[in-house]
């Protein structure tokens, strides 16, 4: 869940571009992909990269929403079990987070949804009415966190904290997966997803995150950014490179097939039943066009020479790191002045 990001470097200002209000006109089909890139130029730290966020900077939509919207609900009825994991005890924080949802989503994007009365929410765009009461008929086919998912372009998780501080996932919509299967977490602890498999998660970041998890408070909502290279543009990617076999290093891909897939991760405690909502964002962009601003090349670049043996074989560095170190030394000797 928590992976890795870099330390936040205020010069950097690639990192979180700055947002702006939401106007009464918002075209959701003008509105381009924030062009997250959560790197600065200096060595690699693994480190929880956490900064607060306003609850109404939670959902972002862009020109991506109906084709995410229409993945979606082809994934939810050819591979339902692959994207939504649900175990019981979690009704209460489910339908808590989507009235959370339902509040957020007019009032951010009042050109989008428009909500009829306390439980009804109309998306304006798909033509879709979701009555939320907790007896409506909309249960009887789908799931409050299903409906989540179909408002918005986000994954979301509800996980709770035992009174040991210990933190599990208990439910998962998760049709952007980054290689990783729900199937495969659902009902793990923070230590079990992570332990073996996260670089220097043992030693750096499970008492920390145990403790943040458990201490969270309900005003301190959080957002933090994990990024890959990888050699596919698909959203639904549960198939993973990490820990690569013999077979596959060495095949060097396609520079066009190469991809930055950035997830920005957001988590907040529910008030009332104090569970954890946890959603991903996730953005996938060309590496080539990633690369088109020299300063953030330049940063890469930097960031990618810097890892050490572990983290460059989570990263799957042995698969794409002949073609992108390739491609950024031509990116950046084509910039300097001669050239």
């Amino acid at each position: 869940m928590c992976r890795d990001v870099h330390r936040n470097r205020p010069h950097m200002r690639h990192q979180v571009p700055e947002r702006k209000p939401r106007s009464p006109s918002f075209d959701w089909t003008q509105q381009e992909e924030i062009p997250y890139r959560p790197w600065y130029n200096g060595p690699y730290h693994i480190t929880m990269g956490l900064k607060r966020m306003d609850v109404e900077d939670w959902i972002e939509i862009d020109k991506t929403y109906m084709e995410r919207y229409r993945l979606k609900k082809d994934l939810f009825e050819n591979h339902r079990e692959d994207v939504m994991q649900i175990q019981d005890g979690v009704e209460d924080a489910a339908f808590e987070a989507l009235e959370l949802l339902i509040n957020v989503l007019p009032k951010r994007y009042p050109t989008m949804f428009k909500k009829i009365d306390g439980t009804t929410i109309q998306n304006l765009v798909t033509g879709d009415t979701w009555d939320t009461a907790r007896g409506a008929s909309t249960w009887e086919k789908y799931h409050p966190m299903q409906v989540m998912s179909l408002l918005a372009t986000e994954d979301f998780f509800i996980m709770h904290t035992d009174d040991e501080g210990r933190s599990s996932l208990k439910a998962g919509v998760v049709c952007f997966p980054a290689g990783w299967k729900i199937k495969e977490r659902i009902g793990h602890s923070l230590w079990q997803i992570h332990a073996g498999k996260v670089p220097q998660y043992e030693s750096k970041l499970a008492k920390s995150m145990d403790r943040f998890f458990q201490n969270m408070r309900v005003d301190g909502s959080i957002q933090r950014f994990n990024f890959a290279i990888d050699d596919s543009n698909e959203l639904f990617h549960p198939h993973s490179h990490h820990n690569l076999t013999a077979d596959q290093v060495g095949k060097d891909p396609a520079l066009e097939d190469l991809h930055l897939r950035v997830e920005r991760q957001a988590l907040q405690r529910l008030p009332n039943s104090r569970s954890l909502l946890f959603s991903i964002r996730t953005y996938v962009t060309p590496i080539t066009k990633v690369t088109m601003d020299r300063e953030v090349a330049e940063a890469l670049r930097t960031s990618v020479e810097s890892y050490s043996p572990d983290v460059a074989k989570y990263k799957n560095k042995p698969l794409w790191e002949r073609v992108v170190a390739a491609h950024l030394q031509e990116v950046l000797e084509d910039d300097l002045p001669g050239s």
